[in-house]
């Protein structure tokens, strides 16, 4: 299946995405023009990554990330003041106004509602100006979603100007239900490992699925998920053979798949987890693919009204 935003489709989403595409001020080359060995040339002008060795771990035993690799990732931040805002989950930008979040993010108790996003950035510790802060205006969190059940933790963030994108700072696709890879890549800055740090340093990981008998027997029925996994919505990710996840902190950051040329695609939501860095778990995340009438609904309401306004047509006269 060519997952390439360079070629429109059916889909509302994917043809946004190849418009994004179209309007980047550089054009990606070949693939492993831009690499991790950091044989990087003619400026940076590239996004493509050569990622044919696999990611050894993720935030928990994971590698760091090099700059630009995962240029539509999201820090996000809770508090009044921007200097002494907290950063405590991810997220990933879809269009230039909205990023792609966990539901379960968008508030917490002792520091209320989600007011931040940084983009551009590879490092807690990067100066500030490197920070690309936009502040939030809007929440917008899946109607479906009661917290603290696990059940449809996906929303929505509105930033209050319009995102500017560049070399450090683009949008990825969406999933849009079509057959994925086995193997999909994570990134985010939670901790390092179950009670240490948060990264400093953008974490990334290769992830392999788990079929839906293994992800109801990872996470059975319990109070917070009371009808056990849902395979419709949720998906669940990690290895049967490395001490490899997700952890605390990366909430909210995406399970995405390189799509080719610049673009990535989203196909999960950081969700939940048990503790994490434990041989065989897996850590579970929101299915982008079910999602993604509601998020179009959203992020190009008035595309959607007209292509539900053709159709009606459609019928009417068919």
């Amino acid at each position: 299946m060519n997952r390439s935003c360079a070629a429109p489709t059916a889909r509302l989403e994917w043809r946004k995405c190849y418009e994004y595409f179209q309007r980047l001020p550089f054009k990606c080359r070949f693939p492993g023009y831009f690499t991790l060995t950091k044989e990087w040339l003619e400026n940076l002008q590239c996004h493509n990554y050569t990622l044919g060795t696999k990611y050894v771990g993720f935030t928990t035993g994971g590698r760091n990330a090099e700059r630009w690799e995962f240029p539509h990732v999201a820090l996000i931040g809770y508090g009044s003041d921007v200097d002494s805002a907290q950063w405590l989950c991810g997220g990933s930008v879809i269009s230039e106004r909205y990023i792609l979040t966990a539901a379960h993010c968008t508030s917490t108790r002792v520091l209320g509602k989600i007011s931040f996003a940084a983009l551009g950035l590879l490092r807690r510790s990067d100066p500030k100006e490197y920070w690309k802060i936009y502040r939030i205006k809007k929440i917008i969190v899946h109607p479906q979603y009661k917290a603290p059940s696990k059940y449809h933790d996906i929303a929505l963030l509105e930033t209050e100007t319009e995102i500017a994108f560049g070399n450090d700072l683009l949008p990825a696709c969406l999933d849009t239900g079509t057959q994925w890879k086995v193997v999909a890549g994570a990134s985010g800055w939670g901790r390092l490992g179950h009670r240490q740090a948060l990264a400093d340093t953008l974490q990334v990981v290769d992830l392999e699925e788990f079929n839906e008998t293994e992800c109801s027997f990872i996470f059975p029925p319990h109070r917070h998920l009371n009808r056990g996994y849902d395979h419709n919505t949720q998906m669940c990710y990690g290895s049967k053979f490395e001490v490899v996840d997700t952890c605390e902190g990366d909430s909210g950051g995406p399970l995405q798949g390189h799509s080719s040329k610049c673009l990535y695609t989203i196909v999960g939501v950081t969700s939940y987890g048990k503790d994490c860095g434990i041989l065989g778990s897996a850590g579970m995340y929101t299915r982008v693919s079910h999602y993604v009438p509601w998020i179009e609904s959203i992020v190009w309401p008035e595309e959607t009204e007209a292509r539900r306004n053709r159709l009606g047509l459609q019928q009417i006269f068919n």
